[in-house]
């Protein structure tokens, strides 16, 4: 039995998907910039990458294989983040996973326990309140303040309390598309520090760094190299344009206090039956772990959005990273009237509250460029006066 809860924290994704049915039929003429699908395919080389593992057959290439995921892939995963962020990471601090999704799981049941609190700046990705409450565990939402929605330390520290166990914090952010830079994580760092001396309790940030790779280069700053007591949430899935495979991990920061927390990740993959991404996507770590993907064309497509749409009379939240822009909706709208309006017109964007929010939509950047140009026309006739 689902409870009424989590029915209320589905309902607004939900009422999403109930839109996108009925729009779908529109076919080649529906511009959909709801999610980061790329329509143009994944790279060439992520595919090769495939097909090279699957190719190269070895005993029991394809079987079971162990909890927390082969070594070979794990060292491999340890070597690129020592390379990245030059910290001393170890094969065993990396825990391969099904996806971001299944990581954010494990990391949650790793630090907290029924009635715990975990701290959330929002807007958010749209499913963490729900799995810390169906894990037992209660949300805690933070406002972050427009119209740049920096990191708020402050407010952060002040939510915590003799209950809280976790903050997990999206960097780059989803949806606004903010990067938090080393001196913002630095803060961060002191305070939940100086929280566990006050709560006696430790304090974890479980750090979402699924868009890390696209961010211009040399601007992203990981937080498991600032903050002590971090886990490292990643998906392979997004740089390489391959969602569909559900292939991730977490990382134990290497100056994490509780180094047995490592051996708990593990343990939790077979406890909560999350188990193991497929022996094929982690015969393919290493030679995803190689691959560049360009990247430079995110830069040209989202200035020329932001350009289309501020001259619209648009607010656009500056982005520094990721797959999304995150953009006012017109004054006097609501935020889902505002989308089953574009979505009868033949554009899908998310509104707000699908990320605990209300006052903006969602837009992704990974739309064709046909799309791009038919729902920049389509918002451009939208926009209102007063804004």
């Amino acid at each position: 039995m689902i409870s009424t809860e989590l029915v209320e924290l589905l309902e607004p994704l939900e009422r999403f998907e109930k839109l996108r049915r009925q729009v779908v039929k529109l076919g080649p003429n529906l511009a959909d910039l709801s999610y980061a699908n790329p329509y143009d395919g994944p790279q060439a080389a992520a595919r090769a990458a495939i097909r090279a593992a699957l190719n190269d057959e070895r005993s029991l290439d394809l079987q079971y294989t162990p909890f927390g995921g082969q070594t070979l892939a794990r060292r491999a995963v340890a070597d690129h983040l020592r390379s990245t962020t030059g910290r001393p990471f170890t094969f065993a601090d990396v825990i391969l996973t099904p996806g971001a999704m299944a990581a954010l799981q494990l990391a949650l049941r790793a630090v907290g326990a029924a009635q715990a609190e975990v701290v959330i700046p929002v807007p958010c990705w749209l499913d963490y309140p729900l799995y810390v409450r169906s894990l037992g565990m209660r949300p805690i939402l933070v406002p972050l303040s427009p119209p740049t929605f920096d990191l708020d330390v402050d407010a952060i520290v002040d939510a915590v309390t003799d209950s809280t166990c976790a903050v997990l914090l999206a960097n780059p952010a989803n949806p606004t598309g903010r990067v938090y830079g080393p001196e913002q994580l630095t803060a961060l760092a002191s305070a939940l520090s100086k929280a566990e001396e006050r709560t006696g309790r430790p304090m974890t940030l479980i750090a979402d760094e699924t868009h890390r790779d696209f961010v211009e280069r040399g601007r992203f700053a990981s937080a498991g190299s600032i903050v002590a007591r971090t886990l490292l949430v990643y998906s392979f899935g997004k740089y390489h344009f391959i969602q569909g495979q559900r292939l991730g991990y977490i990382a134990v920061g290497p100056d994490h206090p509780d180094r047995d927390v490592a051996r708990d990740l593990v343990r939790w993959t077979r406890i909560s039956g999350h188990a193991t991404p497929t022996a094929l996507m982690q015969r393919t770590v290493p030679r995803l772990l190689e691959l560049h993907d360009p990247v430079e064309w995110l830069a040209d497509v989202r200035r020329t959005v932001v350009d289309h749409l501020e001259a619209a009379g648009y607010e656009v939240v500056p982005a520094d990273g990721t797959l999304f822009l995150y953009v006012r909706t017109p004054r006097g709208m609501d935020d889902f009237a505002f989308a089953e309006r574009l979505g009868r017109l033949g554009v899908l964007v998310l509104p707000a509250p699908v990320f605990h929010h209300h006052g903006y939509f969602r837009l992704a950047l990974t739309a064709s460029q046909p799309m791009i140009e038919r729902a920049l026309h389509v918002l451009a006739d939208e926009a209102t006066d007063g804004r």
